[in-house]
């Protein structure tokens, strides 16, 4: 626990020095390299990458510190961490695992096209490999003007792209504004497959990230109550503070209760099994969704200018459900964990 609470306070005082003040910034104009850079000397960015391959090294559990923390400030901070620690790394890590110093290091970034594992329907474009080149183009790709891309192919495989990568930002996202979130043209021959079976393999580095999403999800509410907290103290209606008035204080009290008992979870979860912290997942981002909701709701039309910093948790917990969850694969999990077998698939 005291190992818990120092890398908590490290973490906090990191983002105070780093991001508190330039979170507005990162909105508008992406995450700087000196700042990823600060992340990844603190050993944050490589976190959950094995120390013999150029990371931290870091459990799960303190793992879940640094991103929960670093959400309160910047989600789109935590989401960087959570791309490279958790899902570029896993993908690395069998045909790749050379590559892993450097995005531990923050020397290169790599961009992940998460869509093709997510319910969606969209357009994405294609990679071809035709001979010893790989060309194409990819749309929605998060983190998109990295060095590195993962990706798949038209095919079904999963590849690493380096170099001959052209970003093009979309022209307008949502979420997680911080990384760039881009279309990128392909024309390569520097290239590795990773995975034969495309989907299956980010379908996998999915449903292992459970209590990753949860720790961001849960940093995203924090930072949102945070706010509001503090500006229902002192915006005031009819010369009363907001705070003053029922609806509002039981609705702020009533969900920082349900985050507090969510992270004393969470801070337990070594004690929990897979299907308990899949539950924890789906409970964490819907906190967040209706925690941000609130926070944007109170602050009025406040809530709605960049300055106040309370529009990008409403956003980035919209794109965490999009982004990092299944949300019919994940019934469809929890279902099978409540009944002990398939269920809810008709």
């Amino acid at each position: 626990m005291e190992e818990t609470d120092l890398l908590k306070s490290a973490v906090v005082e990191f983002s105070e020095k780093n991001i508190s003040n330039n979170a507005t910034a990162f909105e508008r104009g992406g995450i700087p390299a000196e700042v990823i850079k600060a992340v990844a000397a603190q050993g944050f960015l490589g976190a959950a990458i094995p120390a013999d391959s150029g990371g931290s090294g870091i459990d799960r559990s303190g793992y879940s510190v640094i991103l929960r923390q670093l959400a309160v400030y910047s989600p789109s901070v935590s989401a960087l961490v959570l791309i490279t620690s958790s899902i570029a790394s896993a993908a690395l890590a069998k045909a790749a695992p050379d590559l892993l110093p450097d995005i531990a290091s923050g020397n290169r970034l790599v961009g992940v096209d998460l869509s093709t594992a997510m319910d969606t329907k969209i357009e994405r474009g294609a990679l071809k490999i035709s001979g010893s080149r790989i060309r194409g183009t990819v749309r929605y790709v998060l983190n998109g003007s990295g060095d590195l891309l993962i990706a798949m192919t038209s095919d079904g495989k999963l590849v690493v792209v380096d170099g001959g990568i052209q970003a093009t930002p979309e022209e307008h996202h949502l979420s997680f504004r911080g990384l760039a979130y881009t279309k990128v043209k392909v024309d390569s021959g520097n290239f590795r497959i990773l995975d034969e079976h495309g989907k299956d393999a980010l379908l996998k580095i999915a449903d292992s990230i459970d209590l990753e999403v949860a720790s961001l999800a849960l940093g995203i509410a924090r930072g949102a109550l945070n706010k509001v907290v503090e500006y229902t103290k002192v915006r005031k209606t009819f010369e009363r503070p907001l705070k003053d008035y029922g609806p509002v204080a039981d609705n702020i009290s009533r969900l920082m209760s349900e985050l507090r008992m969510a992270e004393l979870n969470l801070e337990s979860s070594e004690a929990m099994r897979d299907e308990e912290i899949l539950m924890l997942k789906i409970l964490s981002v819907d906190i967040a969704k209706r925690a941000t909701k609130y926070a944007l709701q109170y602050h009025g039309g406040y809530g709605y200018i960049e300055d106040f910093g309370v529009e990008k948790y409403y956003r980035d917990a919209a794109g965490l459900s999009i982004l990092f969850q299944s949300p019919y694969r994940d019934a469809m999990r929890v279902a099978k964990a409540v009944y002990g077998e398939k269920s809810g698939y008709l």
